[in-house]
């Protein structure tokens, strides 16, 4: 009976890690290190995940030579598609050391999305990323909500339906100081 408890346990929190990622996957301290580090784009820029504050965004962590990162692009590109429009987006990071084969890799999978590189000593390894893929949903503020380590198909609804319910969550515009709402009847 105590070995049962004990294997149920360790199933739960085996569970947990698989679906929270590890250490750094989670709290203000992933949040601040993803909204402060430089991100590189394929033409030269550089950008911070901190200029996508107001949008619900997933930062997906993926590489050339993973090959279930290869289908689940495809499906992060089905999803950004499906969101552009309604303040959520995915974005995808490249951890591979060359840019030029990260960049033909994208463009080979006509991807629409995003697509960053960082390489493999930048942010993947400040956050301590337990695996890759690697996938990680933030809020409106930047703030890390979820985090998912496999490319599961079960962990993948489980991460668009938190997603959509963030997005179906829109907040509603600041008021100017003075007004108040109607409230249902005359507006003169």
């Amino acid at each position: 009976m105590k070995a049962q408890v004990i294997m149920r346990a360790t199933a739960v929190a085996l569970a947990i890690a698989g679906t929270t990622g590890g250490r750094a996957a989670a709290g203000a301290d992933a949040s601040s290190t993803m909204a402060s580090h430089e991100l590189a784009s394929f033409d030269g820029g550089k950008t911070r995940l901190s200029a996508m504050r107001g949008d619900v965004v997933v930062v997906n962590f993926w590489a050339t030579w993973c090959e279930p990162c290869r289908k689940e692009l495809a499906v992060f590109e089905r999803w950004n598609s499906e969101w552009k429009e309604r303040g959520a987006r995915v974005v995808a990071i490249s951890i591979d050391k060359d840019m030029r084969k990260a960049q033909r890799f994208a463009e080979e999978l006509k991807l629409s999305l995003t697509v960053l590189h960082d390489g493999p000593d930048g942010l993947a390894r400040s956050l301590d990323l337990p695996s890759v893929p690697c996938s990680y949903l933030l809020d409106r503020e930047g703030n890390v909500v979820s985090v998912v380590r496999t490319s599961d198909a079960a962990d993948l609804a489980a991460l668009k339906g938190k997603a959509e319910s963030m997005i179906g969550a829109r907040r509603a515009p600041p008021q100017a100081a003075g007004m108040q709402p109607l409230s249902g009847g005359d507006s003169r």
